[in-house]
């Protein structure tokens, strides 16, 4: 019954969102943002270890500002992500470079993260190439089943991170692009990078399916711009040929993806999802 309450709820609030124009969307999630952040800062010791580590020469004021301006960009993606429709992509700027990265006819390995409007990437990728990503299921039944219809326009398919490794394998070797979003802590199944000076456990996930396949990585987010439309770019992410084995390749693409990311939080640290717990878990004790 919870479930389907929830999903029922979502859905309503999807419509409200809908109807209502874009600008007075956007104004209702950034005011939400502030009142998260003043009333009830959900995460918000973990956001601000987190920074704490990214930005060290922050101080608190700084600190404080930047944290806001998080809380109201990830409310600013949540109203986007409740009206999102086979249109959306209209907001969405690409690059010639990117354009001549998805004409190519076979499959590519693209590695995301949670920064910028990431729920945005598949609905506009897939009208270039098939596109399949890897998503993680949610404990709720009814706030799953609502995401994922959100996830599936334009036929974009999704395939659970406890799904087979073949059944991934398989779309990037029938030509479709396979979204991974790599930043999550993958504790002891991944490998250790440095980002913002500390280590990180990445996920194996794009190495492996390369040393499979040798089929080509990019990297790519979809940033939000000052008057609230997109950039989206793919970068490659080239890997050293003289590599052979699985374990340094899996080092040498995690290590440049995020030095890649790395790169691009600190030209738009806001747009950052700094509530996951990024770092080894003895940080945040």
């Amino acid at each position: 019954m919870k479930n389907s309450l929830t999903f029922l709820a979502l859905k309503f609030l999807s419509k409200i969102f809908k109807y209502l124009p874009r600008k007075l969307s956007i104004q209702i999630g950034n005011t939400f943002g502030k009142l998260i952040y003043f009333i009830f800062p959900k995460r918000k010791l973990v956001a601000t270890t987190n920074l704490k580590i990214a930005f060290p020469n922050l101080n608190q004021l700084e600190l404080e500002n930047l944290l806001r301006k998080t809380y109201c960009n990830f409310s600013i993606m949540a109203t986007e992500f409740m009206r999102q429709n086979i249109n959306s992509y209209k907001n969405v700027h690409i690059d010639y470079e990117t354009k001549k990265i998805l004409e190519s006819e076979s499959g590519i390995i693209l590695m995301t993260a949670h920064f910028g409007n990431w729920e945005l990437i598949p609905s506009t990728l897939s009208r270039f190439k098939k596109i399949a990503i890897v998503v993680k299921i949610q404990k709720n039944f009814g706030g799953d089943k609502f995401i994922q219809s959100q996830r599936k326009i334009n036929g974009v398919e999704l395939i659970s991170m406890k799904d087979s490794k073949r059944k991934m394998l398989n779309a990037i070797i029938d030509g479709k692009i396979l979204g991974l979003a790599s930043d999550q802590n993958a504790k002891d199944k991944g490998t250790n990078s440095l980002f913002f000076n500390e280590q990180v456990s990445v996920p194996k996930g794009a190495g492996y399916f390369h040393f499979k396949t040798k089929i080509p990585i990019v990297v790519g987010f979809c940033i939000m711009n000052d008057d609230f439309s997109y950039n989206f770019k793919l970068k490659p992410l080239l890997v050293d040929k003289k590599i052979k084995d699985f374990n340094g390749i899996c080092n040498m693409v995690n290590n440049e993806y995020s030095r890649i990311l790395e790169e691009e939080i600190k030209l738009h640290p806001e747009q950052y999802f700094w509530f996951h717990k990024k770092w080894n878990k003895e940080i945040y004790k």
